[in-house]
């Protein structure tokens, strides 16, 4: 029996070429990238808000430049009030003798003068102490606690002051000085005072006889002398002890102080001083 071959099926048509999809380069589609270029957008879109919102808020944070104004050769209180009113701080870093610039004038400024710096920096000053030599001012016949005043406002130092009784002048007034007024001297230069202790008081002072065991004693009668309105009193005893206040007190001119006072050991001593003057020492 004779087999006849088969006949192979004929392939189906291809599909219209209209159904598939038109290729593209790189294999993706255009509506895959669309999105992801939006996306990109976006997100530069935020970056760039985020930069001038940065850049904004700098802008009013960041500390604004101010010019430092023209202060060398100002008083030092004239300086601090124009560089505060621009915003700046003032510090004195040093002093420094001059011969040409007046005591508290600024000399030299760190940053300098019309130069831009930030709000809030400090400018740190050199000023002047003035000449290093001052006259002696004259200060007889002023009360002894004026004349110091005076003598430390020109730089000088009270090295000490001696009392002496004058009729005449009051207790407390300067009967003379040394150096003279009108010398010129170094700064710093120590001046002698001498002070009226006033009329010599009319002090007595009258001993007990002392025992031989227990404390000695002695009647203090003290007239206060014409010269300020009050004036301290002060008995001071110096005893095995030590030495203590016995009395202090202010009296009126012409008012009469009396007092017993009293001491223990070998040796007592006893000081009457009338407005920090001694006018009188008495030994037992």
């Amino acid at each position: 029996m004779t087999e006849w071959p088969t006949k192979t099926p004929s392939p189906s048509p291809p599909a219209s070429r209209e159904a598939w999809p038109t290729p593209r380069p790189g294999g993706r589609s255009r509506r895959a990238i669309v999105p992801q270029l939006l996306e990109l957008v976006a997100i530069l879109a935020l970056l760039f808000a985020a930069y001038e919102a940065a850049v904004w808020v700098w802008a009013k944070t960041a500390p604004k430049e101010v010019t430092v104004p023209k202060i060398v050769g100002l008083q030092q209180q004239e300086a601090k009030a124009l560089l505060e009113a621009v915003g700046l701080k003032i510090e004195v870093v040093a002093e420094k003798p001059s011969e040409t610039a007046a005591e508290g004038t600024v000399m030299t400024a760190e940053p300098a003068p019309e130069r831009a710096v930030k709000v809030g920096r400090t400018v740190r000053l050199t000023v002047s102490q003035g000449s290093r030599w001052t006259k002696v001012p004259d200060v007889v016949d002023m009360s002894v606690d004026r004349a110091r005043a005076l003598l430390r406002a020109g730089k000088l130092i009270v090295r000490r002051e001696k009392a002496r009784y004058h009729e005449k002048v009051p207790i407390g007034y300067v009967l003379g000085q040394s150096p003279d007024a009108g010398e010129r001297v170094a700064r710093g230069t120590e001046v002698d005072l001498l002070v009226s202790k006033g009329p010599q008081p009319e002090t007595e002072i009258a001993e007990e006889k002392p025992v031989e065991e227990g404390p000695r004693s002695m009647d203090i009668t003290l007239t206060v002398p014409p010269g300020a309105s009050l004036q301290e009193v002060r008995i001071v005893v110096i005893d095995k002890r030590g030495e203590h206040v016995a009395y202090r007190t202010y009296h009126q001119p012409g008012e009469k102080v009396e007092r017993t006072v009293s001491g223990e050991g070998p040796k007592v001593v006893v000081r009457v001083y009338l407005s920090g003057l001694l006018v009188q020492e008495k030994s037992i």
